[in-house]
């Protein structure tokens, strides 16, 4: 079975569809994530490059090239790998890869533009998890939890994913033995502060009216998307109130954005959320349980796939938190 239509919740602002897929991210590591190479030999801290997160006032930024994932992933528990994919760029036998109530699903959307980024989106996903697995995408089959955040039935290893897209962008986190969410979005003309006012904590919606409107529509999806990509984390979806709990609203590169939690105070120290470079015109974050982890970014690999080799050391573009 395939992930229901449940597990995206969507909030109707104004006259078009705000859209908050479930996810879940981590950990709680002090210090500022740091991007790098990953090279075989140590790399010394002090020479570390500051991640590309984008400038405040909405300059492009360009994102480090990040390497094609690899035919056979090396998984490990201090991992949190991230993919983005473009959903412009076709993929040959897409519809091919999904089951059965996936291109339902994808047969319902109106617009074909619509139809097109939700099978990209879900054949990438299957593509990923399949490398993870040593399994061919199409064969994988999926259960969904309560609040219908979906899993890999009968998987060998403890793999857990997300999705999150976004126009012609998404991100899919995995890692192993870890609860994750990820989630993007595009910038785009709203009500922020009446939007604010309804979904944000009370010091949130307070900080977003403070800041010059040049300003507000950035910082207000920042917030969104760390909020979003935390409760997709908890794997609670839409029944932990957005409201109850606080994170930055700045252009923070730090490794923990979660400020306060008054709905359940202990998970201030059970989870993390950090913001993901992302390009101009979008943001992003991810949210993970707490522990001593990393964030290794990638590319899509080729597809149909080819001959590679096994993933090396420096295949990886790592942002490491200091501890």
């Amino acid at each position: 079975m395939a992930y229901p239509n449940r597990h995206e919740h969507r909030y109707h602002f104004r006259d078009r569809p705000f859209r908050a897929p479930c996810t879940s991210v981590k950990p709680k590591c002090p210090g500022s994530p740091r991007e790098v190479r990953f090279r075989s030999r140590p790399v010394r801290r002090d020479k570390i490059a500051p991640m590309a997160l984008g400038s405040s006032d909405g300059s492009p930024n360009i994102l480090p090239e990040a390497p094609r994932f690899p035919d056979r992933p090396d998984l490990t528990s201090g991992d949190v790998h991230v993919v983005r994919i473009c959903l412009d760029v076709p993929i040959a036998g897409a519809t091919q890869l999904l089951d059965d109530d996936e291109r339902r699903r994808a047969s319902r959307f109106v617009f074909e533009r619509d139809r097109r980024r939700f099978t990209i989106a879900h054949a990438w996903v299957r593509i990923l998890l399949g490398r993870c697995l040593a399994q061919t995408p199409e064969s994988l089959r999926f259960v969904v939890g309560p609040y219908g955040k979906p899993a890999v039935a009968e998987a060998p290893i403890d793999l857990r994913f997300n999705l999150s897209h976004a126009g012609e962008r998404a991100f899919v986190a995995l890692a192993l033995g870890r609860d994750v969410g990820v989630d993007i979005d595009e910038e785009r003309p709203l009500d922020v502060l009446e939007l604010a006012n309804r979904f944000f904590a009370p010091a949130e919606s307070a900080a977003l009216r403070g800041m010059p409107p040049s300003e507000q529509t950035r910082a207000f999806f920042r917030c969104w998307t760390r909020k979003e990509a935390f409760i997709k984390a908890l794997r609670l979806g839409l029944s932990f109130p957005l409201r109850q709990f606080e994170v930055s609203m700045t252009d923070d590169d730090s490794a923990q954005l979660l400020r306060s939690c008054s709905a359940a105070p202990n998970m201030l120290g059970c989870w993390q959320i950090a913001q993901l470079a992302s390009e101009s015109g979008h943001a992003a974050a991810l949210a993970a349980t707490a522990g001593n982890w990393r964030v290794v970014r990638w590319e899509t690999p080729r597809w149909p796939p080819s001959a590679t080799r096994r993933a090396e050391p420096s295949d990886g573009l790592l942002a490491i938190a200091d501890r």
